[in-house]
């Protein structure tokens, strides 16, 4: 590894070998970068490749494998770069077909509800959590209904989470979820 990858250029087999002493770290980094090991082992090879092809760009005397995981990461970042405008061109195609083959949109479950079936439910809750919700939708913020109900900030948002959840049990009769 003391020679320069110019002048193992000519020997073909140092140049291998230089490589090679190299494939391991690479294969290590491509695998965190990758997460499959496949793709790992076809990233490494790219990079290989790539090295041979641009040897006349590595600068004589510096780190090879530094020049090396350069390589490997902007070809990684390329392979992310290409899956994601793929992957924009796949759901393209799927919003073609759902033109082509319109699904009827579902309503949403509250879309049903009008304001009594609301005020019925605010009405069976307890008060504690009735009446942080009611001054929350009125507008005023945490700190406002701390001061008007004298209970700490922390509380004022357990309770309107806690109101919410039992107000969503209530409307659409499902269980509480848990507290």
């Amino acid at each position: 590894m003391g020679q320069t990858l110019h002048a193992l250029a000519a020997d073909p087999g140092a140049l291998d070998a230089e490589l090679r002493a190299h494939a391991d770290a690479l294969r290590g980094l491509a695998r965190r970068l990758c997460r499959d090991a496949t793709e790992a082992e076809d990233l490494v090879q790219d990079t290989l490749e790539r090295a041979l092809s641009s040897i006349s760009t590595f600068t004589p005397g510096t780190n090879a494998r530094a020049w090396l995981v350069s390589i490997l990461h902007h070809l990684f970042i390329d392979r992310c770069r290409r899956r994601s405008r793929e992957g924009a061109a796949v759901q393209l195609e799927l919003v073609e077909n759902h033109l082509e083959h319109p699904v009827p949109e579902l309503e949403p479950r509250w879309a049903k509800l009008d304001r009594t079936d609301v005020e019925q439910a605010l009405g069976r809750l307890d008060a504690p959590f009735r009446d942080v919700y009611r001054l929350h939708v009125d507008g005023a913020s945490y700190e406002q209904i701390s001061k008007t109900l004298g209970v700490p900030r922390t509380t004022v948002g357990t309770r309107l989470l806690r109101a919410r959840h039992k107000l969503k049990a209530l409307l659409f009769g499902e269980e509480e979820e848990p507290a």
